[in-house]
């Protein structure tokens, strides 16, 4: 079967900051850290206008506006009516303070998470089970912002599925233009980018690990230990332990272009594209959070994903059959976020009329690859799924 190199189609679509008009810095109001690619965006007369900030968190506002309104996944979405030098925003969540991790590890810290690595499989991704699942993403381009809701039932992956599955109920899409179709990329990507799907010696190997001794816990089971990569520094986080059980709670994961390269694409590939295109992949960053809640029999399943990804890319040469399957697929964005809910349910409790008529299975995401004309059909099915849609009016 013929083999295509395709690249993800979000890196196709790269903004880039303008200059002009009048410069601003978005920082966090707790920490006063810059927030990194965060979305500043209006709508005026029909119009939608939009700017992202970089990583030092300023941003360039080329456009008037009545109300400007940024955005960003962990923080409080707030409306601003007029331009300040720094545009504060408050947190969602408890932030952890700049990883600092010193040389000296407490031997019980790797012992523990040996343990904890060992005894995964019967603690995570065992259960059979339909869950219900609400997920929402938002993409931001220059000129265009797409927002899609859907909700339903899912098969989560265990020892008898290989894959994840899910049967559509509701699907909603916000956006600026009616060219939009449903994506479902992130929902992939965080479910199969999970923390403890990757989590095993050689990630504890390859990481620097301290305990932060100012974290409160629910009991004096629950450690926070904080990460740094050894070999690369833009790969850092955070997990809570449950040290008596050996499992993980809770993880947060911050990564940059380096990692994220190194980590989530074939550098065969990487190399092939760049000779064949000049495709390069400018800056990419990843921030991933996620929290685990216990079923009644003692597995644990991710009830919480946090996902936000940022990705600038060039290409000196996009392909008709990239054009046409970006098409196909509704393009990409270069500025994504999505969050994802799921909880235990009673599979008889939905009507088989409000549901799909069958699963649907979902694959792992990916970034460059080479693509068969199965799965390309299986991308365009997920971007074609059934869905009400109305115009970005905020």
């Amino acid at each position: 079967m013929a083999k295509r190199l395709l690249i993800s189609l979000f890196a196709l679509a790269t903004c880039l900051l303008k200059t002009g008009a009048q410069t601003v810095v978005v920082a966090d109001a707790e920490t006063r850290q810059p927030v990194a690619h965060a979305s500043l965006y209006t709508k005026d007369d029909g119009r939608f206008l939009s700017c992202i900030s970089d990583l030092e968190g300023r941003a360039t506002v080329n456009f008037s506006f009545r109300r400007l309104t940024v955005s960003h996944l962990n923080y409080e979405r707030t409306v601003f009516r007029h331009l300040q030098d720094t545009l504060w925003l408050k947190p969602k969540y408890r932030s952890t303070a700049e990883v600092v991790v010193t040389n000296k590890e407490p031997e019980w810290i790797r012992r523990k998470l040996k343990a904890t690595a060992r005894q995964k499989g019967l603690h995570y991704f065992t259960c059979d089970d339909s869950m219900t699942f609400s997920y929402d993403t938002q993409s931001m381009g220059c000129n265009h912002i797409y927002r899609y809701h859907l909700t339903g039932l899912m098969r989560t992956k265990s020892t008898l599925h290989k894959h994840y599955a899910l049967r559509a109920d509701s699907s909603l899409i916000v956006a600026s233009d009616s060219t939009r179709l449903t994506d479902t990329a992130n929902l992939q990507r965080m479910l199969y980018e999970d923390f403890m799907l990757e989590f095993d010696n050689g990630f504890i190997s390859s990481h620097k690990w301290g305990e932060n001794p100012d974290f409160a816990g629910r009991s004096r089971d629950e450690v926070e230990l904080l990460f740094r990569s050894k070999h690369r520094t833009d790969d850092r986080g955070r997990i809570v332990i449950d040290t008596t059980r050996c499992v993980i709670l809770e993880a947060s994961r911050q990564t940059g272009t380096r990692t994220n390269r190194h980590e989530r694409m074939s550098a065969v590939l990487y190399a092939m594209a760049r000779a064949m295109s000049g495709y390069r992949v400018n800056t990419w960053t990843r921030d991933y959070h996620v929290r685990y809640t216990e079923r009644p029999d003692g597995t644990l399943y991710p009830a919480e994903v946090r996902y936000k990804t940022y990705i600038d890319t060039s290409d000196n040469e996009v392909t008709k059959e990239q054009q046409e399957f970006s098409e196909q697929t509704g393009g990409g964005f270069p500025n994504m976020e999505a969050t994802l809910h799921l909880c235990p349910a009673d599979t008889a409790a939905k009507a088989p009329a409000e549901l799909t008529t069958e699963w649907l299975d979902l694959y792992p995401g990916w970034y460059l690859r080479l693509s068969s004309e199965t799965e390309r059909q299986r991308d365009i099915q997920m971007s074609n799924l059934p869905a009400s849609f109305t115009i970005f009016n905020e």
